[in-house]
Order: structure tokens, then C-alpha cells, then sequence
């Protein structure tokens, strides 16, 4: 019943208005009522619109690091930092597109966080000037792979991983989220010694391209047959009994 009054709430709304929703960590998220704007789905769903969104905070750990690829408005973002403020651990944000950027920013400020750090740009295989593809003129789907004939670009800049672990000076990283509308391989590509030298939890969307990762002494987990993402846990975590205490599939 609170989900079909939401649905109403969402219709009744201007299209240009932030939708304002509160996690169940008490984290609030600001989102903008259009599709692809990354204020319809929360709002509506709250926490189980993704489950690993919904059950985050058992995969973190106190003093943490976490990297989100392709932040959008940051509700995992968000959700992570205000865990991780109590307990002196940082969140860093990628999210190449001005006006995502503009409401993360404005949500990270609502929601009084210190510990978060935004980047304006993208993260891929290697370090150099691109374009940034607005495909179906969704931001969701905005990605630097062109998947929209019709799509506008503009100039953005990619970095790996692993350069952006060295220029934020990182002596770990405990969670990988990525989410860059079907680059995944490249993001991995570009961040081998990060997961070498620090072997974090890696989140990384497959709804679009079922992407071959080998990663050694991994276990593979899916919450779902519809989850659009995969969860890979080193084997030597204690994590991992929290994914299958939770009843995910283990894949690989």
C-alpha cells in the first residue's frame, strides 16, 4: 500500500521537482522526478530497491573506504558515508555529469557528511580526455560507451583506478562499487593493482554486459535472479558468511 501511495505521489509531482527520501539509516536522498534522474526508484522503493543497497551496512567495516563508480544521486553514497562518519571512514564519489554531481553535492551537504569526496569525472582502462555519451537522455545511462545513436557527448576526463587510489593517497579500499552502464571490464582493467594490493569487495552492475571477471580466491554472489549485480568477496573475509546468511546465490 506505501509503495502504490508513492507511485501516486511520483505522478502528482512536477517533473521538475527533487523527490526527497529518507534511508533506513536515517541518510536523506534528493532526486529529481524524472526517469533516469535517480529520484523516482528510491523514493518509491527506499532501501529494497537494490538489495545489496538494502543490506549494505553488513558488508562494511568500521574505518572503511569506499569507492563509488558512477555515484549518480549517491544512495549508495550516501547510505555508506553516514555509516562510516561514525567510525572515522571515507567515501569517495565518481560521478562525471554536472547536474548528478550538482545533486550529490547538494544531498551530501543536507545530509551534514565530512567524510565524503566528490570527482567530477569518470574512471575506465586507462587515463586520458574522452567523451561522455548522454544516452536516451536518462543520466542513468549516461555512459562513455555510445549505446544511443541518437546521443549527444560532451568531453570528460577517465582515470584508472589505480591512479586514483595513488592521487588520493588510499592505504586501503574495503568496498569497489561500480556502476558505469556497460565499462565495467574497463574499470576492472584499469584498477588490477588495487585489487591486488587490497583485495575489497567488489559490487558491479551486470544488467548490461555479463562481464567475465577472474578474480583469484573470489567467491561470486548474486541476491537475486532479477539483481542487476554481482558481489565478489575475497574468500578469506568474514564477510562472506553475511552473503550467505542472507541466502544469496553463490555463482562462481
Amino acid at each position: 500500500m506505501q509503495q502504490w501511495l508513492r507511485k501516486v505521489r511520483v505522478a502528482l509531482t512536477p517533473r521538475n521537482w527533487l523527490l526527497k527520501t529518507r534511508l533506513s539509516n536515517g541518510a536523506f536522498v534528493y532526486g529529481r522526478n524524472r526517469p533516469g534522474y535517480g529520484g523516482r526508484g528510491i523514493y518509491i522503493y527506499r532501501d529494497a530497491l537494490e538489495p545489496e543497497l538494502e543490506h549494505l551496512e553488513k558488508f562494511l567495516v568500521p574505518g572503511g573506504t569506499f569507492l563509488d563508480v558512477g555515484a549518480n544521486t549517491g544512495i549508495f553514497t550516501l547510505k555508506a558515508a553516514k555509516y562510516l562518519s561514525a567510525n572515522g571512514g571515507t567515501v569517495i564519489a565518481l560521478e562525471p555529469f554536472p547536474d548528478m554531481l550538482a545533486t550529490l553535492y547538494h544531498n551530501v551537504r543536507a545530509n551534514g557528511l565530512t567524510n565524503v569526496r566528490l570527482r567530477g569525472f569518470c574512471a575506465g582502462e586507462r587515463t586520458q580526455a574522452t567523451m561522455l555519451w548522454m544516452n536516451f537522455h536518462r543520466p542513468a545511462s549516461f555512459s562513455i560507451a555510445k549505446r544511443d545513436e541518437e546521443a549527444a557527448s560532451f568531453s570528460t576526463l577517465v582515470v584508472t583506478v589505480d591512479e586514483l587510489v595513488d592521487w588520493e593517497g588510499l592505504s586501503r579500499l574495503d568496498y569497489f562499487k561500480i556502476d558505469v552502464e556497460g565499462v565495467e571490464a574497463e574499470v576492472l582493467a584499469g584498477a588490477r593493482n588495487t585489487i591486488t594490493r587490497f583485495r575489497p569487495i567488489i559490487q558491479v552492475e551486470v544488467n548490461i554486459n555479463n562481464v567475465p571477471v577472474e578474480l583469484p580466491q573470489y567467491s561470486v554472489f548474486q541476491a537475486g535472479p532479477t539483481s542487476p549485480n554481482r558481489i565478489f568477496i575475497p574468500n578469506e573475509s568474514a564477510i562472506i558468511d553475511n552473503a550467505k546468511a542472507l541466502g544469496w546465490t553463490k555463482v562462481a
